[in-house]
């Protein structure tokens, strides 16, 4: 996609992430705050169309091709594909850390079941938290699989 709205990647997330959120509301509020996030750092840039409450987001290479020298344009993409490698590590060993803590408490109640209730908050908790970082490392590489798609 060339450009989209919060609402096209809502929908694109519910049809791949159902389990993930429970709501649609909470996948729309999930969505702007990370495309806000990217076009704050420069990924994307985004207009607000005046017949519309909609807000326009577009990859900065697309929208400012016209405008960057091509050694400018080379240097973003790898800035971006950069960016985008750090955000998939860092998710990837918070990710990899919570299934550590889950696989903790697990042992943990097999030595001594007595304390099954006690563990059960934060076990759940921690397997939540994995889930959502599973989503982000997921979100993450198809991004950066469609831009250098895109930019290759």
């Amino acid at each position: 996609m060339h450009s989209f709205t919060v609402e096209d990647v809502t929908r694109h997330l519910l049809e791949t992430y159902s389990e993930e959120f429970n709501k649609k509301k909470n996948a729309t509020q999930f969505v702007y705050r990370r495309l806000k996030q990217l076009a704050k750092e420069g990924v994307l840039s985004s207009i607000r169309l005046e017949e519309s409450k909609a807000i326009v987001f577009k990859w900065c290479s697309e929208s400012n091709e016209s405008s960057h020298q091509p050694n400018q344009t080379s240097k973003n993409n790898e800035i971006i594909v950069s960016k985008l490698k750090e955000k998939i590590q860092r998710y990837k060993t918070e990710m990899l850390t919570n299934l550590g803590e889950t696989e903790a408490y697990s042992e943990w109640v097999q030595e001594m079941p007595e304390f099954a209730e006690y563990v059960k908050p934060y076990y759940q908790d921690t397997k939540e938290q994995t889930k959502l970082m599973l989503g982000k490392v997921k979100g993450f590489e198809r991004l950066l699989a469609d831009y250098e798609a895109k930019t290759s």
